[in-house]
């Protein structure tokens, strides 16, 4: 398939194409009926003006955009192996504008995705109708297996265009690269919908955002491990904004903050989203040390020799939890943390070699230099009490432990009990060895990855939900106390619950802070 060059066709030529494409799809009544809905496009004169948004009365352009529609949903339904034979037969042409999503080649028009799937829709009127071009994610593709699996898609609109001696073409447009066509010989815009493939990627991903709840409680039972996901085809010259979430989450918590930025001409242009999945009740330090072996291992992947702009320069966004695990992307805390929980230094453990690996794993790090800025967002720095209330107590109840987990730890207990901590003594022999607990403001180690500055730019959005004194703020789950890191370059409080980056002042801020970071690295 080949990309056309603009068009211009008259108001005659408009009609008789959208009847040749009612024709195509259409019989009987119904084709009489919308041909007489179309009859107006005789007599319509293209606005005055070098670009005009909608050229044709608001009556006509629906029943063209009906009859567009229709064309869409007849191409879509015919069998593969029968298109090019249908099409052909018609005197139909298609063509696929080239996009970075390669290989889609289903179309599914926008309107069948529910509006109250996301909080807000990013739209252009225009001319045409806006579809979600898709594939499955059969494995295909380079990287496939970093994609999302319920498919992968990108933003199109069709349009129907006269191809002369009776042919027509039915083209999809690729609306990010084109903004307008010509009609009549005066160029008008292009419809769009940016958030449709969003959208439909939180249909299809109702049971991921489901598994949050379960992956917290039985981490070893989620179908989904670690993992981390590149919402568009990677680009070794975008840099990669990379987003955790946090406990009892997934990454669709961040679908909104998603379709906002992406949203946006210049972040789009300059940045690529990445998401990291992880089920959440495993204990934090080791989530980390998963998080942080999980993204070394991708980098690797992705770009073997190590020397892409991409995989250099990265800006993390952490959520709650998931502001913990990034904090430890960001430091260097030699022998601190270590320290913090066993009271002799390696040499002088009694475990097996490949345990011992695992726990110097969790405490012995150095920071990641290919992370260039980070933002923290509701972060539980310093514990939160919820670790220890009644709410923990019931998650702790219903909490099952992870093997791999008590059997490094578990040794280590039972055989030099004195050298550990007993805040960690006490977690194992009660069974509590999770996440949940070990956000708790006793937990030794929490404490003292606060107290690590993050070597790196990085900045706070921390939500309060209610008037008065910074430092009797809270969420409502974690203490503005809790959140507050002394050395951001930027600190916002917004008024919000946990998820404070559901805020359009924390979106602006972000947007704000991406900006800024390319200004300030020269990128």
């Amino acid at each position: 398939m080949r990309l056309l060059p603009p068009v211009s066709f008259s108001r005659a030529a408009l009609l008789g194409l959208v009847c040749a494409g009612l024709a195509a799809c259409t019989t009987g009544p119904e084709l009489a009926s919308l041909t007489r809905a179309v009859r107006p496009l005789q007599v319509t004169t293209v606005a005055e003006g070098p670009v005009t948004p909608l050229p044709l009365p608001p009556e006509t352009l629906t029943a063209y955009h009906k009859a567009v529609r229709e064309m869409v949903v007849w191409y879509d339904a015919l069998p593969p192996e029968r298109k090019v034979a249908e099409c052909e037969r018609l005197g139909i042409q298609v063509v696929i504008d080239p996009c970075a999503e390669k290989g889609v080649h289903r179309f599914t028009p926008s309107d069948e995705f529910r509006t109250g799937l996301l909080d807000q829709y990013h739209t252009r009127p225009g001319v045409g109708v806006p579809v979600v071009a898709w594939r499955p994610n059969d494995g295909t593709g380079r990287l496939d297996n970093h994609r999302p699996p319920e498919g992968l898609s990108a933003p199109y609109t069709a349009v129907v265009l006269p191809a002369g001696e009776g042919r027509w073409t039915l083209r999809f447009v690729n609306p990010v690269e084109h903004s307008t066509l010509e009609i009549g010989g005066k160029a008008v815009t292009v419809a769009a919908n940016y958030s449709a493939p969003i959208a439909q990627l939180v249909e299809k991903a109702k049971p991921l955002a489901r598994s949050g709840f379960g992956g917290m409680l039985s981490p070893t039972k989620s179908k989904r491990r670690e993992k981390l996901y590149l919402m568009e085809p990677y680009d070794p010259k975008k840099i990669p904004l990379l987003m955790v979430h946090g406990l009892q989450s997934t990454p669709v918590a961040f679908i909104n903050l998603t379709n906002d930025l992406q949203s946006d001409p210049m972040v789009r242009r300059r940045y690529q989203i990445w998401h990291y999945h992880y089920p959440t009740g495993t204990p934090v330090l080791l989530n980390a040390a998963n998080f942080r072996q999980v993204l070394s291992s991708t980098l690797k992947e992705i770009d073997p020799q190590g020397d892409d702009f991409a995989t250099n320069h990265l800006v993390v966004i952490g959520h709650s939890m998931g502001g913990i695990l990034t904090h430890t992307l960001v430091s260097e805390p030699g022998y601190k943390l270590w320290d913090a929980v066993i009271n002799v230094r390696p040499d002088k453990v009694k475990m097996p070699p490949e345990s011992l690996a695992q726990l110097k794993g969790v405490f012995l790090f150095h920071r990641d230099p290919r992370v260039k800025r980070v933002v923290f967002i509701s972060v539980p720095h310093r514990g939160s009490t919820w670790a220890d209330n009644f709410v923990g107590d019931l998650g702790q109840t219903l909490f099952r432990p992870d093997r791999k987990v008590t059997d490094v730890f578990g040794h280590l207990v039972e055989v030099q009990r004195e050298v550990v901590h007993p805040f960690v003594v006490g977690l194992y022999d009660e069974g509590k060895f999770s996440s949940i607990r070990t956000l708790s403001a006793s937990s030794p180690s929490l404490q003292m990855l606060a107290t690590l500055p993050p070597e790196v730019p990085f900045h706070s959005i921390i939500g309060q939900k209610g008037a008065g004194p910074l430092d009797l703020g809270s969420d409502g789950i974690v203490t503005y106390k809790s959140s507050h890191l002394d050395g951001a370059e930027s600190e916002l409080v917004v008024r919000s619950g946990h998820n404070s980056f559901r805020k359009q002042e924390a979106v602006a801020e972000i947007k704000r802070i991406l900006y800024e970071h390319l200004r300030k690295s020269g990128s």
